[in-house]
This record gives C-alpha cells, structure tokens and sequence, in this order.
C-alpha cells in the first residue's frame, strides 16, 4: 500500500471538504420558524393592502 509522502505540500483549508453534517439538526424547529415567518408576512402584506 501506498504511503503519502512527507515532502507533499500541506493541504489548504479551502481545498478540504466542507462539514456541513456536523450542524446540528432541529427539524421541527426549522419548520416552526419558518411557517411563523410566513404567517408574519401574509399578517403584513394583508394589513399594508388595505
């Protein structure tokens, strides 16, 4: 097997994957907030059309 060699140049950060799964997951959350935004904003856009 193959062993990297050490005279390889260090790796970058942009160049390494992102970690998106390590955020955390509030699912219901998410959704409560966002189906409260949206009510907020059919409450606005009705009471700026009148």
């Amino acid at each position: 097997m193959a062993v990297p060699s050490p005279a390889a140049p260090p790796r970058l950060g942009m160049m390494s994957p992102l970690d998106l799964d390590e955020h955390p997951k509030h699912l219901v959350r998410d959704h409560v907030l966002t189906l409260g935004v949206i009510v907020l904003f059919c409450a606005v856009v009705l009471l700026l059309g009148r």
